[in-house]
């Protein structure tokens, strides 16, 4: 496996990864019931570093999966950075290719997924003051929804760096074999009854033996 590979994936893991990490952290600071005050009809939601961290985590998780796809070769649709160029694909490569694009849209379903649970925690925790009916409490954010974006993060994540290395190694394949065949090719006998590879004739042309024939 090459170099570019290995430091992209690697790239592309920090991002995932951070973006848990921000939302675990999240879950631990967002707003309870106790931090919420009552004014009248009111609900008085304080400054909390929730709100900002799971933006910075969505937004994370986002450059995450956009890295991936991009260098992935749009979830198979295009040729994979670092990976070789052929038109020729074999069955073989073909449902590799397939896996590979099926584990990008599998990790592109649990990227959104954990993005909508970073949002939605990050603006449970956003302040403000909201009216309520006299008589009603104030809604909060209830627990574990930091925590699923987390773990959805890493699973998407997980997903798309196995993506990306599934869809470099079907196409470097493909490309190799493609080369084997292009190089492997023959011509057929040239006018000297020589056999030729490539288009290209081996030995003196025809024209010249019989010259040196009537001399």
């Amino acid at each position: 496996m090459k170099t570019g590979v290995i430091i992209l994936s690697v790239v592309v893991a920090v991002f995932g990864v951070a973006s848990a990490v921000l939302g675990l952290i999240a879950e631990g600071a967002k707003l309870t019931p106790n931090d919420i005050k009552i004014s009248r009809n009111e609900c008085v939601y304080p400054d909390n570093p929730a709100y900002a961290l799971g933006l910075v985590a969505a937004l994370l998780l986002l450059v995450a999966q956009i890295t991936a796809s991009a260098v992935g070769g749009c979830c198979g649709c295009c040729k994979p950075r670092g990976a070789g160029f052929s038109g020729s694909k074999r069955s073989r490569s073909k449902r590799v290719i397939g896996l590979g694009a099926l584990l990008c849209l599998v990790s592109w379903i649990a990227a959104l997924i954990a993005e909508w649970f970073f949002l939605q925690g990050a603006f449970g925790n956003a302040p403000m003051t909201r009216r309520t009916p006299q008589g009603q409490g104030c809604t909060y954010l209830k627990d574990g929804v930091f925590r699923m974006g987390a773990i959805l993060s890493i699973l998407a994540t997980v997903l798309g760096i196995i993506s990306y290395i599934v869809l470099y190694v079907a196409m470097a394949a493909a490309a190799g074999a493609g080369t084997t065949a292009t190089l492997g090719a023959v011509a057929g006998p040239s006018s000297a009854g020589e056999t030729k590879h490539d288009g290209i004739a081996i030995g003196q042309p025809a024209v010249a033996q019989q010259q040196s024939q009537a001399v």
